[in-house]
Protein backbone atom coordinates (compact mmCIF):
# COMPACT_ATOMS: atom_id res chain seq x y z
CA UNK A 1 0.00 0.00 0.00
CA UNK A 2 1.47 3.56 -0.92
CA UNK A 3 2.34 5.52 1.85
CA UNK A 4 0.00 8.39 2.39
CA UNK A 5 1.74 11.77 1.59
CA UNK A 6 2.64 13.92 4.71
CA UNK A 7 3.18 17.63 4.92
CA UNK A 8 6.70 16.56 6.36
CA UNK A 9 7.31 14.33 2.94
CA UNK A 10 6.44 17.23 1.16
CA UNK A 11 8.37 19.95 3.13
CA UNK A 12 11.82 17.22 2.95
CA UNK A 13 10.80 16.89 -1.07
CA UNK A 14 11.10 20.73 -1.04
CA UNK A 15 13.99 21.63 1.37
CA UNK A 16 12.31 23.97 4.02
CA UNK A 17 10.21 23.84 7.04
CA UNK A 18 7.66 22.13 8.05
CA UNK A 19 5.86 24.59 9.52
CA UNK A 20 6.23 26.61 6.40
CA UNK A 21 4.89 23.86 3.76
CA UNK A 22 2.14 23.87 6.11
CA UNK A 23 1.25 27.91 5.76
CA UNK A 24 1.48 27.00 1.95
CA UNK A 25 -0.78 24.32 2.08
CA UNK A 26 -3.22 25.45 3.86
CA UNK A 27 -3.18 29.07 1.73
CA UNK A 28 -1.68 31.36 4.29
CA UNK A 29 1.28 31.67 2.00
CA UNK A 30 0.79 35.56 1.31
CA UNK A 31 -0.38 36.18 5.25
CA UNK A 32 3.12 34.78 6.42
CA UNK A 33 5.11 36.65 3.37
CA UNK A 34 5.95 33.81 1.93
CA UNK A 35 7.67 34.05 -1.42
CA UNK A 36 5.40 33.10 -3.86
CA UNK A 37 7.69 31.03 -6.04
CA UNK A 38 8.53 29.21 -3.25
CA UNK A 39 4.47 28.36 -2.76
CA UNK A 40 4.18 27.83 -6.37
CA UNK A 41 7.22 25.30 -6.31
CA UNK A 42 6.16 23.42 -3.34
CA UNK A 43 2.40 23.07 -4.58
CA UNK A 44 3.80 21.36 -7.75
CA UNK A 45 5.78 19.12 -5.38
CA UNK A 46 2.39 18.18 -3.32
CA UNK A 47 0.64 17.49 -6.63
CA UNK A 48 3.36 15.30 -8.08
CA UNK A 49 3.34 13.51 -4.73
CA UNK A 50 -0.51 13.15 -4.80
CA UNK A 51 -0.72 14.52 -1.63
CA UNK A 52 -4.82 15.40 -0.53
CA UNK A 53 -5.27 17.71 2.48
CA UNK A 54 -6.96 16.35 5.19
CA UNK A 55 -10.34 18.12 5.23
CA UNK A 56 -11.72 17.25 8.44
CA UNK A 57 -8.60 18.54 10.32
CA UNK A 58 -8.74 21.88 8.90
CA UNK A 59 -12.77 22.36 9.54
CA UNK A 60 -12.28 21.14 13.43
CA UNK A 61 -10.10 24.00 13.06
CA UNK A 62 -12.28 26.63 11.60
CA UNK A 63 -15.41 24.33 13.57
CA UNK A 64 -17.30 24.14 10.21
CA UNK A 65 -18.08 20.97 7.70
CA UNK A 66 -18.05 22.67 4.31
CA UNK A 67 -20.88 20.80 3.63
CA UNK A 68 -24.68 22.29 2.94
CA UNK A 69 -27.15 19.35 3.29
CA UNK A 70 -30.02 19.34 0.43
CA UNK A 71 -32.63 17.16 1.45
CA UNK A 72 -35.22 16.23 -1.25
CA UNK A 73 -38.58 14.36 -1.50
CA UNK A 74 -37.69 12.56 -4.26
CA UNK A 75 -35.70 12.86 -7.59
CA UNK A 76 -38.16 11.92 -10.24
CA UNK A 77 -39.06 14.82 -11.97
CA UNK A 78 -36.84 18.03 -13.71
CA UNK A 79 -36.68 20.35 -10.89
CA UNK A 80 -34.37 18.30 -8.53
CA UNK A 81 -32.21 18.09 -11.18
CA UNK A 82 -31.85 22.16 -12.24
CA UNK A 83 -32.37 23.23 -8.42
CA UNK A 84 -29.14 21.46 -7.57
CA UNK A 85 -27.09 22.91 -10.82
CA UNK A 86 -28.01 25.90 -9.41
CA UNK A 87 -26.97 25.23 -6.19
CA UNK A 88 -23.46 24.43 -7.39
CA UNK A 89 -23.46 27.70 -9.62
CA UNK A 90 -22.77 29.33 -6.46
CA UNK A 91 -21.48 26.37 -4.20
CA UNK A 92 -18.40 25.94 -6.48
CA UNK A 93 -16.64 29.55 -6.33
CA UNK A 94 -17.34 28.76 -2.59
CA UNK A 95 -15.31 26.65 0.36
CA UNK A 96 -19.15 24.99 0.50
CA UNK A 97 -20.22 21.62 -0.96
CA UNK A 98 -23.62 19.62 -1.54
CA UNK A 99 -24.34 16.75 0.06
CA UNK A 100 -27.82 15.63 -1.44
CA UNK A 101 -30.40 13.13 0.13
CA UNK A 102 -33.96 11.89 -0.60
CA UNK A 103 -36.57 10.31 1.88
CA UNK A 104 -39.08 9.20 -1.00
CA UNK A 105 -41.86 11.08 1.48
CA UNK A 106 -40.57 8.48 4.26
CA UNK A 107 -40.69 9.97 7.79
CA UNK A 108 -38.49 7.74 9.10
CA UNK A 109 -36.04 8.05 6.61
CA UNK A 110 -36.09 11.86 6.57
CA UNK A 111 -35.62 11.45 10.59
CA UNK A 112 -32.16 8.83 10.03
CA UNK A 113 -31.32 11.87 7.14
CA UNK A 114 -31.16 14.79 9.55
CA UNK A 115 -29.81 12.86 12.24
CA UNK A 116 -26.98 12.17 10.25
CA UNK A 117 -26.45 15.46 8.73
CA UNK A 118 -26.11 17.42 12.52
CA UNK A 119 -24.05 14.46 13.79
CA UNK A 120 -21.57 15.59 10.82
CA UNK A 121 -22.11 19.21 11.67
CA UNK A 122 -23.06 20.41 7.95
CA UNK A 123 -23.19 24.05 8.17
CA UNK A 124 -26.80 24.21 6.83
CA UNK A 125 -29.22 22.25 5.46
CA UNK A 126 -32.10 23.28 2.41
CA UNK A 127 -35.02 21.13 2.61
CA UNK A 128 -38.01 20.64 0.10
CA UNK A 129 -40.36 20.79 3.00
CA UNK A 130 -42.32 17.22 3.86
CA UNK A 131 -45.41 17.85 5.93
CA UNK A 132 -44.72 15.05 8.28
CA UNK A 133 -41.53 16.62 8.87
CA UNK A 134 -42.30 18.99 11.60
CA UNK A 135 -40.07 17.60 14.26
CA UNK A 136 -36.82 16.99 11.87
CA UNK A 137 -37.09 20.02 10.68
CA UNK A 138 -37.33 22.05 14.78
CA UNK A 139 -34.78 19.22 15.28
CA UNK A 140 -32.64 21.18 13.00
CA UNK A 141 -33.97 24.53 14.53
CA UNK A 142 -32.75 23.43 17.96
CA UNK A 143 -29.19 22.50 16.91
CA UNK A 144 -28.39 25.93 15.66
CA UNK A 145 -27.81 24.57 11.93
CA UNK A 146 -29.61 27.09 9.28
CA UNK A 147 -32.69 25.76 7.23
CA UNK A 148 -33.88 27.30 4.40
CA UNK A 149 -37.04 25.63 2.66
CA UNK A 150 -36.95 25.20 -0.74
CA UNK A 151 -39.88 25.67 -3.66
CA UNK A 152 -42.62 25.83 -0.33
CA UNK A 153 -43.39 26.10 3.27
CA UNK A 154 -44.79 24.77 6.24
CA UNK A 155 -48.04 25.58 8.24
CA UNK A 156 -46.52 26.82 11.68
CA UNK A 157 -42.66 27.14 10.34
CA UNK A 158 -43.27 30.90 9.07
CA UNK A 159 -39.61 31.15 10.72
CA UNK A 160 -38.25 29.05 8.16
CA UNK A 161 -36.63 31.33 5.49
CA UNK A 162 -38.48 29.95 1.90
CA UNK A 163 -37.24 30.32 -1.24
CA UNK A 164 -40.20 29.82 -3.97
CA UNK A 165 -41.50 29.92 -7.24
CA UNK A 166 -43.89 31.96 -7.41
CA UNK A 167 -46.98 29.71 -8.46
CA UNK A 168 -49.43 31.70 -7.90
CA UNK A 169 -48.92 34.31 -10.64
CA UNK A 170 -47.43 31.82 -13.07
CA UNK A 171 -51.11 30.10 -12.61
CA UNK A 172 -52.83 32.84 -13.20
CA UNK A 173 -50.45 33.05 -16.61
CA UNK A 174 -51.59 29.97 -17.79
CA UNK A 175 -55.02 30.51 -16.95
CA UNK A 176 -54.81 34.32 -18.31
CA UNK A 177 -53.89 32.17 -21.75
CA UNK A 178 -56.44 29.95 -21.74
CA UNK A 179 -59.14 32.52 -21.38
CA UNK A 180 -57.46 35.06 -23.87
CA UNK A 181 -58.36 31.89 -26.20
CA UNK A 182 -62.53 32.41 -25.90
CA UNK A 183 -62.19 29.37 -23.40
CA UNK A 184 -63.99 29.80 -20.31
CA UNK A 185 -65.24 26.07 -19.33
CA UNK A 186 -61.98 25.27 -17.82
CA UNK A 187 -61.42 22.16 -16.02
CA UNK A 188 -58.70 21.86 -13.44
CA UNK A 189 -56.08 19.07 -12.84
CA UNK A 190 -54.29 19.00 -9.67
CA UNK A 191 -51.88 17.47 -6.99
CA UNK A 192 -53.05 16.93 -4.04
CA UNK A 193 -50.93 18.15 -1.65
CA UNK A 194 -52.12 20.96 1.14
CA UNK A 195 -48.74 22.83 0.79
CA UNK A 196 -49.22 26.39 0.28
CA UNK A 197 -47.94 26.66 -2.86
CA UNK A 198 -49.24 23.69 -4.16
CA UNK A 199 -52.69 24.99 -3.35
CA UNK A 200 -51.69 28.19 -5.09
CA UNK A 201 -52.60 26.83 -8.78
CA UNK A 202 -56.23 25.96 -7.04
CA UNK A 203 -56.32 29.30 -5.95
CA UNK A 204 -55.47 31.10 -9.19
CA UNK A 205 -57.58 28.78 -11.02
CA UNK A 206 -60.52 29.93 -8.72
CA UNK A 207 -59.58 33.52 -8.63
CA UNK A 208 -59.66 33.87 -12.45
CA UNK A 209 -63.12 32.09 -12.79
CA UNK A 210 -64.25 34.17 -10.52
CA UNK A 211 -62.74 37.62 -12.19
CA UNK A 212 -64.54 36.83 -15.40
CA UNK A 213 -67.82 35.69 -13.42
CA UNK A 214 -67.71 32.07 -14.90
CA UNK A 215 -69.30 29.57 -12.24
CA UNK A 216 -66.66 27.06 -10.89
CA UNK A 217 -67.68 23.54 -11.19
CA UNK A 218 -66.20 20.94 -8.52
CA UNK A 219 -67.15 18.29 -10.41
CA UNK A 220 -64.31 19.86 -13.03
CA UNK A 221 -61.92 20.14 -10.03
CA UNK A 222 -59.77 16.43 -9.56
CA UNK A 223 -57.04 16.30 -7.58
CA UNK A 224 -54.54 13.22 -7.39
CA UNK A 225 -51.74 11.79 -5.89
CA UNK A 226 -48.26 12.93 -7.23
CA UNK A 227 -47.55 9.59 -9.51
CA UNK A 228 -51.34 8.33 -10.40
CA UNK A 229 -52.63 7.36 -13.73
CA UNK A 230 -55.23 9.92 -14.27
CA UNK A 231 -56.27 8.76 -17.77
CA UNK A 232 -59.53 7.49 -16.49
CA UNK A 233 -60.62 10.45 -14.69
CA UNK A 234 -59.97 12.60 -17.56
CA UNK A 235 -62.20 10.03 -19.57
CA UNK A 236 -64.74 10.29 -17.02
CA UNK A 237 -64.64 14.21 -16.84
CA UNK A 238 -64.86 14.40 -20.66
CA UNK A 239 -67.72 11.22 -21.65
CA UNK A 240 -70.42 14.03 -20.37
CA UNK A 241 -72.27 15.84 -22.56
CA UNK A 242 -71.74 19.17 -20.54
CA UNK A 243 -67.65 19.05 -20.60
CA UNK A 244 -64.99 21.67 -20.63
CA UNK A 245 -63.05 23.28 -23.72
CA UNK A 246 -59.51 23.62 -21.49
CA UNK A 247 -57.54 22.15 -19.11
CA UNK A 248 -55.68 24.00 -16.57
CA UNK A 249 -53.23 21.23 -15.18
CA UNK A 250 -50.92 22.49 -12.36
CA UNK A 251 -48.28 19.62 -13.36
CA UNK A 252 -46.99 19.47 -16.40
CA UNK A 253 -46.95 15.17 -16.21
CA UNK A 254 -51.20 16.03 -15.61
CA UNK A 255 -51.02 17.84 -18.96
CA UNK A 256 -49.07 15.21 -20.83
CA UNK A 257 -51.52 12.39 -19.58
CA UNK A 258 -54.71 14.47 -20.54
CA UNK A 259 -53.40 14.99 -24.02
CA UNK A 260 -53.02 11.23 -24.22
CA UNK A 261 -56.49 10.94 -22.81
CA UNK A 262 -58.00 13.46 -25.08
CA UNK A 263 -57.12 12.10 -27.78
CA UNK A 264 -57.80 8.68 -27.40
CA UNK A 265 -61.46 9.70 -27.25
CA UNK A 266 -61.14 10.99 -30.81
CA UNK A 267 -61.00 14.85 -28.88
CA UNK A 268 -58.67 17.15 -30.88
CA UNK A 269 -56.17 18.90 -28.83
CA UNK A 270 -56.58 22.14 -29.13
CA UNK A 271 -59.31 22.23 -31.05
CA UNK A 272 -61.53 20.90 -29.13
CA UNK A 273 -60.02 20.99 -26.00
CA UNK A 274 -57.05 23.65 -24.98
CA UNK A 275 -54.69 21.98 -22.52
CA UNK A 276 -51.62 24.05 -20.35
CA UNK A 277 -49.72 22.85 -17.71
CA UNK A 278 -46.61 24.26 -15.32
CA UNK A 279 -42.74 23.29 -14.85
CA UNK A 280 -41.54 22.72 -18.85
CA UNK A 281 -41.03 19.20 -17.61
CA UNK A 282 -39.07 17.30 -20.14
CA UNK A 283 -40.73 15.38 -22.33
CA UNK A 284 -44.00 18.78 -22.55
CA UNK A 285 -41.87 19.26 -25.99
CA UNK A 286 -41.87 16.35 -27.98
CA UNK A 287 -44.19 17.16 -31.53
CA UNK A 288 -46.28 14.40 -30.63
CA UNK A 289 -48.01 16.10 -27.21
CA UNK A 290 -46.78 19.40 -27.19
CA UNK A 291 -48.21 20.47 -24.00
CA UNK A 292 -48.35 24.49 -23.73
CA UNK A 293 -46.74 25.61 -19.72
CA UNK A 294 -45.00 27.94 -18.15
CA UNK A 295 -41.44 27.64 -17.26
CA UNK A 296 -39.95 27.34 -13.33
CA UNK A 297 -37.39 28.78 -13.02
CA UNK A 298 -35.37 26.07 -10.61
CA UNK A 299 -31.86 26.70 -11.23
CA UNK A 300 -32.26 30.62 -9.86
CA UNK A 301 -34.30 28.63 -7.11
CA UNK A 302 -31.47 26.69 -6.21
CA UNK A 303 -29.01 29.28 -6.63
CA UNK A 304 -31.44 31.66 -4.42
CA UNK A 305 -30.91 29.05 -1.60
CA UNK A 306 -27.57 28.19 -1.72
CA UNK A 307 -26.78 31.92 -1.78
CA UNK A 308 -28.93 32.14 1.41
CA UNK A 309 -27.69 29.64 3.32
CA UNK A 310 -24.28 30.97 2.63
CA UNK A 311 -25.74 34.21 3.94
CA UNK A 312 -26.83 32.49 7.20
CA UNK A 313 -23.71 30.49 8.38
CA UNK A 314 -21.49 33.84 7.80
CA UNK A 315 -24.35 36.12 10.56
CA UNK A 316 -24.51 32.98 12.43
CA UNK A 317 -28.36 32.87 11.96
CA UNK A 318 -30.42 30.18 12.04
CA UNK A 319 -33.59 31.40 11.01
CA UNK A 320 -34.63 34.96 9.59
CA UNK A 321 -38.42 34.16 8.18
CA UNK A 322 -37.87 35.81 4.63
CA UNK A 323 -39.42 35.27 1.84
CA UNK A 324 -38.35 35.28 -1.06
CA UNK A 325 -40.71 34.41 -4.12
CA UNK A 326 -39.17 34.25 -8.05
CA UNK A 327 -41.62 35.12 -10.54
CA UNK A 328 -41.07 32.63 -13.28
CA UNK A 329 -44.22 33.47 -15.41
CA UNK A 330 -42.70 32.96 -18.99
CA UNK A 331 -45.45 30.79 -21.14
CA UNK A 332 -44.06 28.52 -23.62
CA UNK A 333 -46.65 27.99 -26.70
CA UNK A 334 -47.02 25.13 -28.24
CA UNK A 335 -49.48 22.71 -30.02
CA UNK A 336 -51.54 21.91 -27.25
CA UNK A 337 -53.04 25.61 -27.61
CA UNK A 338 -51.81 26.87 -30.43
CA UNK A 339 -55.06 26.94 -32.97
Amino acid sequence: MKKKVSTSMIAKEAGIAVSTTGFILSGKARKMKISEKTEQRVLAIAKDLGYVPNALAKNLRRNRSGIIGLLYNHLKHHWADESLKGVRSVLSDTEYSPFLSTHEFDAKLLDAEVELMLQHRFDAIISVPFKEGKKAYQRIIDNGTPLIFLNDTLEGMSEVDMVAWDAREASKTAMNHLISLGRKNIGFLGWDDKRRMIRARAEAYRSCLKRECVAIRPDWMRLFPLEADIAESVVEMFSQKDRPDALFCGLDIYGIQAIGALESMGLKVPEDVAVVGMGNQPGSEFPSIGLSTVDSPNEQIGAKAASLAIELIESKQVTTGSRQLLHGDDLIVRRSTSI
